[in-house]
């Protein structure tokens, strides 16, 4: 069966995350009504995706994939279809064969998110729901200097959801960690962090944390401190999903899927 892998970007505050619901408007819900109605004459495909997002968690650069009965002979007209069919607030960007053993999951090798802070005394609505505003004094070059820390294999199991990681592996490998201004909106603070895998709310917790230790809540604590409690209390706040952003998915071992990010059939 031909194995198609899409390149989605949506709008995370009009989905209930990316799994599919009985009675809740999903990501993969709406992409698999789609794909119905396009493939009305076979089975409905199942997509697979590289990561299952919460709501309101946007993404630039999801990967998923399915497979199908029959060929799409033509892409362009494929994609068109699908963004007619699947509504506001989310496209398909472009659609690239691969082999039939990649799955856009278990293939993965690192996924990378982007989280944006707005970081003014005042608000600015047209950063509602795009990113978290901060309005209180943050010590910007004591974050950066615990970010070090955090780099590669550790436990990870103060920085993510409780209930989550009962009984499970909490190790995971963060391979590279930043956060910069961004050079074209000086009041917008961008954190960035690639890793091998991510639990529950391990990005907002970890950045939370992050911001509390900058907003000097815990004199003389540290992120290793942190992560050697092993203990979700220990850490700081969960920030909020609007701000987060699923920007890619590594497959070394399918440039196909490098293709898709580069590709752009409309």
């Amino acid at each position: 069966m031909p194995n198609y892998a899409l390149l989605v970007q949506y709008e995370g505050s009009a989905f209930h995350g990316w799994q599919k619901q009985q009675s809740q408007k999903t990501v993969q819900g709406s992409l698999e009504k789609a794909l119905a109605i396009l493939f009305k004459n076979q089975k409905s495909p199942h997509l697979s995706v590289a990561g299952r997002t919460d709501t309101g968690v946007h993404a630039l650069g999801m990967v998923c994939n399915f497979k199908a009965e029959n060929e799409i002979f033509d892409f362009r007209k494929f994609i068109t279809s699908m963004n007619a069919l699947g509504g506001d607030g989310l496209a398909i960007k472009s659609v690239v064969t691969v082999p039939e053993e990649f799955h856009s999951r278990f293939s993965c090798q690192s996924r990378e998110y982007l989280y944006r802070i707005y970081y003014s005394k005042t608000p600015n609505p047209l950063e509602i729901g795009r990113s978290y505003w901060m309005k209180y004094q943050v010590d910007w070059e004591m974050v950066q200097k615990e970010l070090p820390s955090l780099l590669g294999e550790k436990d990870f199991r103060s920085l993510a959801k409780a209930f989550s990681v009962r009984d499970k592996r909490t190790f995971r490998e963060i391979q590279s960690i930043s956060l910069e201004k961004n050079p074209g909106s000086p009041e917008i603070w961008e954190f960035r962090i690639r890793a091998n895998g991510f639990m529950h709310n391990m990005v907002r917790i970890t950045l939370g944390t992050l911001l509390d230790i900058g907003k000097g809540r815990w004199e003389g604590r540290s992120i290793e401190s942190i992560l050697q409690e092993k203990d979700r209390t220990e850490a700081g706040i969960t920030l909020p999903p609007y701000g987060l952003y699923f920007i890619k998915a590594h497959y070394p071992e399918f440039p196909q899927i490098q293709t898709l990010y580069e590709a752009s059939v409309i």
